[in-house]
């Protein structure tokens, strides 16, 4: 009778791949690279690959599944490289603070004013020529002329004394002076400073001893001893890092104490107009300019007119630049703004775009002309001071700075990130004294009515706003969106997470570092040194590894037997020692099969026989048969 064998159900085939890899791995066998990727492809979490990785579809339907993840796979990247040029290209977004800030914690702005006369006459006259005082002279009026080259050496101190002797001191520039109600000695809160204009006075400006980094460097600021040294004590004060101590009444730079023209800056300046030798315009009066109190102002250039016999009101608008902390990673081409831990000027300790513009100029013009403009940055006390005989060299350079659209010689100088400015709003009336009364006390003084039309001019400076709200630089898409942006697209695409890729780390790496340690620990245990053994078990591995852990095998007219009670018993040859056994096992109940079938048979046979002589043998049997 043929043996009749049981019907089992499928396994699933990543269910049967697993337990073919765990019995490799538990017999010492290595995993190889395909084997791996399939066990990936049918485990992770990526959506599609597990239909590639699954054998059971055909060759058609894996193909379908394979070309689709590929097209997905770039659309995702092309979404995603739009998404990163869009981050490089511009990562930055300029916006109103929310947040106001007071002007208590804004510096009233620096006033630079310089009388339009850059020589008093009567100093002028005194020169004698073929001088080394009328060598510089012509060199600070810019006048053409024979020079006497032989005489001058440029030497700083020589300069400085004539601008000292022969310009109109901050004394003589500002008769009367109050600020926030209180009537101030101008010497006091004024001092000089050399500009492009000559010598100039200046209010509320950063203290020598933080402006400059080497004090023993020649500077912009001349020492005068007046009768309030020592009355207001300096602090430091930065842009970005603001007053490094809480400012009061005794201190500078001054916050703006209020609001309106009573808590502002007043005071009543005088041209003399009859002691004008050279100036830098065509008419008589004042240059007046607003800046940061860190920075040394350009008059020549930026500065506004105040003309004689006016009274004027400015009114002041702060405008302030900050950034976020965000952007400081952010490459310096790419936010277009310099912090101050990022600076490198030699000359100045607080950076910003005019004070590295001039130290730009001063170091172009020292490399090609030799020499320096009087009022440039100098790091040395022995740097050549220019004269007019090097005036067509430094002009040229200046020009060629000026113009943008030169590449040869250019400063690229990028703003602070954190700056100040301040926006004068101007409005003129005509100056009249001595015809009726009036209540301003800082012309008091003042009878002549024509010396005040022809001299005089009254200036306020304030503010008429309590908080000013800053412009803020932050960052447009910031690494936070770029990551939620990607991450987007891949979960919608592909269904891509962290944990997907912590999946590929996992098979790439730690999974056949594990399973090479398994293996050698296998191979140790169970003493798999020779290859016969080892080819043993996989010959058996192929045979009956993939059976169903309980499989029957019956014969009509015999009992069952089970595979179960062949499972693999610990030892040292125990696949070898299981297949003998089921070897034998098969083999004796076949030949038991046999000898039933052959024992019925030959029976039948006789008995046939027998009745075919007509009678029953009762003699001893055929010797064949039996």
């Amino acid at each position: 009778m043929a043996p009749v064998f049981p019907i089992h159900q499928p396994r699933p085939p990543h269910v049967a791949f697993e337990k073919d890899l765990r019995t490799k791995l538990l017999h010492g066998e290595r995993v190889t690279f395909t084997e791996n990727l399939r066990e990936y492809c049918l485990n992770t979490t990526i959506h599609g690959l597990k239909y590639i990785g699954t054998v059971s579809l055909t060759l058609c339907e894996r193909a379908y599944f394979f070309l689709t993840f590929i097209v997905v796979t770039a659309c995702s990247i092309y979404f995603i490289s739009n998404v990163y040029i869009k981050w490089q290209s511009s990562p930055i977004i300029i916006g109103l603070n929310p947040i106001a800030t007071h002007i208590k914690h804004i510096p009233f702005p620096a006033v630079t004013i310089c009388n339009m006369n850059q020589i008093r006459r009567e100093a002028a006259e005194r020169i004698e020529a073929h001088t080394l005082e009328q060598t510089v002279l012509q060199s600070i009026c810019s006048i053409d002329g024979d020079f006497n080259v032989t005489q001058y050496e440029g030497k700083w101190s020589a300069v400085k004394k004539l601008l000292l002797s022969a310009t109109q001191p901050c004394s003589g520039l500002l008769k009367a002076c109050s600020y926030a109600k209180q009537p101030e000695k101008c010497t006091d809160i004024f001092q000089s400073v050399f500009t492009d204009e000559g010598l100039c006075c200046t209010f509320n400006a950063l203290d020598s001893e933080f402006m400059f980094r080497n004090a023993t460097a020649p500077n912009i600021f001349p020492t005068e001893v007046s009768d309030g040294v020592g009355r207001f004590r300096p602090i430091l004060w930065t842009p970005e890092g603001g007053y490094a101590e809480h400012p009061s009444n005794a201190t500078y730079p001054r916050v703006i104490a209020g609001t309106g023209v009573t808590m502002g800056l007043a005071m009543v300046l005088d041209a003399n107009v009859s002691d004008y030798f050279c100036s830098s315009t065509s008419s008589t009066g004042f240059k007046i300019i607003f800046h940061n109190p860190t920075e040394t102002p350009k008059i020549t250039d930026y500065a506004q007119y105040i003309p004689v016999g006016s009274e004027n009101r400015i009114i002041i608008t702060p405008k302030i630049n900050d950034a976020a902390d965000q952007i400081r990673k952010v490459a310096q081409s790419q936010r277009q703004c310099v912090f101050a831990n990022e600076a490198n000027l030699s000359y100045y300790s607080v950076y910003s775009r005019n004070n590295c513009e001039l130290e730009c100029e001063a170091k172009l013009i020292l490399e090609n002309c030799g020499c320096v403009l009087y009022y440039l940055p100098k790091l040395y006390e022995d740097t050549k001071i220019c004269s007019r005989a090097n005036a067509r060299c430094y002009e040229q350079i200046r020009s060629s700075i000026a113009f943008t659209a030169n590449t040869s010689l250019s400063c690229t100088c990028l703003p602070g990130c954190y700056e100040f400015s301040y926006i004068p709003d101007v409005t003129t009336a005509e100056l009249v004294v001595g015809r009726f009364g009036i209540r301003e006390n800082l012309l008091y003084d003042v009878k002549d009515e024509q010396y005040a039309k022809n001299n005089l001019a009254l200036v306020y400076i304030f503010v008429k706003d309590t908080y000013y709200r800053s412009f803020t630089k932050g960052e447009l898409v910031g690494f936070t969106d770029f990551l939620s942006n990607v991450g987007g697209l891949l979960g919608l695409f592909l269904g891509f997470s962290i944990i997907s890729l912590i999946e590929v780390i996992y098979f790439v790496t730690l999974r056949p570092y594990c399973a090479k340690r398994k293996q050698r620990a296998t191979l140790k245990e169970h003493g798999f040194e020779s290859n016969n053994h080892l080819n043993a078990a996989r010959r058996d591995l192929l045979w009956f590894g993939s059976k169903p852990p309980v499989t029957a095998v019956q014969f009509i007219g015999d009992h069952e037997y089970r595979a179960s009670e062949f499972q693999l018993q610990p030892g040292r040859n125990a696949m070898v020692t299981e297949f003998v056994a089921k070897v034998k096992h098969l083999v004796h109940s076949r030949l038991q099969q046999a000898n039933g079938w052959a024992r019925n048979t030959f029976r039948s046979r006789r008995n046939q026989l027998g009745r075919g002589f007509g009678q029953e043998r009762t003699a001893p049997s055929y010797p064949f048969y039996d």
